[in-house]
């Protein structure tokens, strides 16, 4: 795959995600699996990735956790 704004190689690599929950709350995701430009560093993270990833937002915002990291291979 090319990166689509450089057009770079995409290669498999981690990035972090940031959520801003209501009530000004904020979680972040790391290690979240993505593909990454080698050239600008942009990522791209795949849909059954992103749909694992918003499972552990919702379950975490359920959970009343206002601020804070979780890392993606533990909590998926």
């Amino acid at each position: 795959m090319k990166c689509p704004l450089c057009r770079g190689k995409m290669v498999p690599g981690k990035t972090n995600l940031p959520f801003s929950l209501e009530g000004g709350n904020v979680i972040v995701v790391i290690n979240v699996p993505a593909l990454v430009c080698e050239q600008c560093g942009d990522d791209f993270v795949e849909i059954d990735v992103v749909r694992k990833v918003e499972k552990i937002v919702d379950r975490i915002e359920h959970d009343g956790i206002s601020m804070g990291m979780v890392e993606y291979d533990r909590a998926a």
